[in-house]
């Protein structure tokens, strides 16, 4: 079959442009060599913003962008992006000021228009130790308070991706595209079933190289020699006991001055990121211990209640591909987007993670005027994502029973895997306590959940001993070498990050 187009990654963009495409009526086709969601897409800050501190490196286009997007989002994935309230708190003599904060939120609330979540307003220091008492009461002066949003990422993407599918898109997980060559008007694919060793084609008249950190090596494939100019850079976030209330807090670093998020998640406390060159492949990328202890002793600084001495319940990293810039340090670097164009095959650099539905739009706008294919107009400004996941894993659970107490608040039923597995395209077990369920939070919770949740995937996945007691031996070791790096990182000297 030949199809109108070949989406070349499973992450957020690769999932949002197969969809878009699907939606308009076109023939997709989309390959992954991984589960979807398994790269950069699980592993980010999980919020939906328009990016305050963007405002410091003067990218309002992309602010304004964002904050279109957020609403959108809020509005048509309700059951994956909900609205956060933030708050920033002043320190005598550190941080921004409260006058450069004030200037900021206004300029923020200006580039939302009537989009704008709710009014953002200062508060004293009473006033900011009532709404987080965890706050460090020394020196603070007060606060300034303000709207976002948060998602669950992997699922947002996931979802998204499975919408692309029920629109027609063809969707090839754990697929590794390993010849792309020209033909006629259009390209030839080769791909291998990395599970199986299988092989197939696939013809396309044109191609969106969405892999992320990959993209480089993708577009090598077509074009050995060309680089597409992207700055990889590795972003850690840890997982704490809950610290904070309902709300986040957005902290400048005394080290360096840049800033990072403590995020409520129920129970849990996920804070991050860190922004650091990295040129290791990115499927090796992994928490460095410097990244952990700096960001256990910058959260102490602020919230005394954190031992930095006591380990994280997860530590995790990710890598960004950003278009190139001429930023010195990693956080200032743009994050707005570059489409690299190799005739009728795109390579798309940087972007974010709230704005890959405008990105996926006009990334097809391209592709059908550059190849001339009819077909419908953009349908994903106002076409809601499909919801009801809850409502469908509820109906399973009469046929499978099963239930887990993974650790403390954190549990998983029978039902949640088969469902991944039937309904969301999980082939591997970490594809469920990673990215289908909320166990990520807690190493522990994963530990104790792996040889059941292997056990309920077995069946529907023609799994036997040997291949169960491969998949829980593969979490195990990851978790394993998780916990080593946190133990480095906190041997490590105080202050050496």
């Amino acid at each position: 079959m030949t199809y109108d187009l070949l989406v070349v990654g499973g992450g957020i963009h690769g999932a949002a442009v197969a969809r878009d495409a699907a939606l308009r009526g076109l023939r997709v086709v989309l390959l992954d060599r991984g589960d979807l969601a398994s790269g950069t897409s699980s592993r980010s800050s999980k919020l939906i913003h328009g990016g305050i501190r963007y405002l410091e490196t003067g990218q309002f286009r992309l602010v304004r962008e964002a904050l279109h997007e957020r609403a959108l989002l809020l509005e048509l994935a309700p059951e994956y992006v909900r609205p956060l309230p933030f708050l920033i708190p002043h320190y005598r003599g550190e941080g921004r000021s409260r006058l450069a904060v004030r200037a900021g939120l206004a300029l923020y609330a200006a580039l939302a228009g009537k989009q704008r979540l709710a009014d953002h307003r200062t508060v004293g220091s009473t006033e900011a130790l009532a709404l987080e008492p965890a706050l460090r009461p020394d020196g603070l002066l007060g606060a300034s308070l303000y709207w976002d949003a948060q998602m669950d990422d992997a699922q947002l993407c996931v979802a998204v991706a499975i919408d692309a599918e029920r629109a027609g898109a063809a969707l090839h997980t754990y697929t590794e595209l390993v010849r792309l060559v020209p033909e006629g008007s259009g390209w030839r694919g080769s791909f291998r079933d990395v599970d199986t060793g299988r092989e197939g084609e696939a013809e396309a008249r044109s191609v969106v190289n969405a892999a992320g950190p990959w993209a480089e090596d993708v577009r090598g494939l077509a074009r050995p020699s060309a680089r597409a100019g992207i700055r990889r850079t590795r972003g850690t976030h840890v997982v704490l006991p809950g610290f904070t209330r309902e709300r986040a807090l957005l902290l400048s670093a005394r080290r360096d001055g840049r800033v990072f998020f403590v995020l409520p998640w129920g129970d849990f406390s996920l804070v991050g990121t860190t922004d650091v060159d990295d040129g290791t492949a990115p499927e090796r990328v992994k928490a460095h211990p410097e990244d952990i202890r700096y960001l256990l002793e910058e959260t102490a600084r602020v919230l005394p209640r954190h031992n930095p001495g006591q380990p994280p319940l997860r530590a995790f990293a990710g890598v960004r591909s950003l278009a190139h810039g001429s930023a010195i340090r990693p956080w200032a670097n743009s994050r707005e987007h570059r489409i690299v164009e190799d005739g009728s095959m795109l390579t798309l650099i940087g972007g974010k993670y709230t704005t890959h539905r405008s990105l996926a739009e006009r990334v097809v706008d391209r592709v059908v005027r550059y190849a001339g294919i009819r077909a419908g107009v953009c349908r994903t400004r106002t076409t809601p994502l499909p919801g009801g996941r809850a409502k469908s894993i509820a109906g399973l659970e009469a046929r499978h029973p099963g239930r887990l107490i993974a650790a403390g608040s954190l549990e998983i039923t029978e039902a949640e895997a088969v469902y991944a597995v039937q309904a969301e395209r999980a082939r591997h077990l970490e594809d469920v306590l990673e990215r289908r369920t909320r166990l990520w939070l807690r190493a522990d919770a994963m530990r104790r959940a792996s040889e059941r949740v292997a056990a309920w995937m077995a069946p529907h996945l023609g799994w036997d001993h040997a291949a169960r007691d491969r998949e829980v031996r593969r979490v195990v070791e990851a978790l394993d070498d998780e916990r080593d790096r946190i133990e480095a990182a906190l041997a490590a000297p105080r202050g050496g990050a």
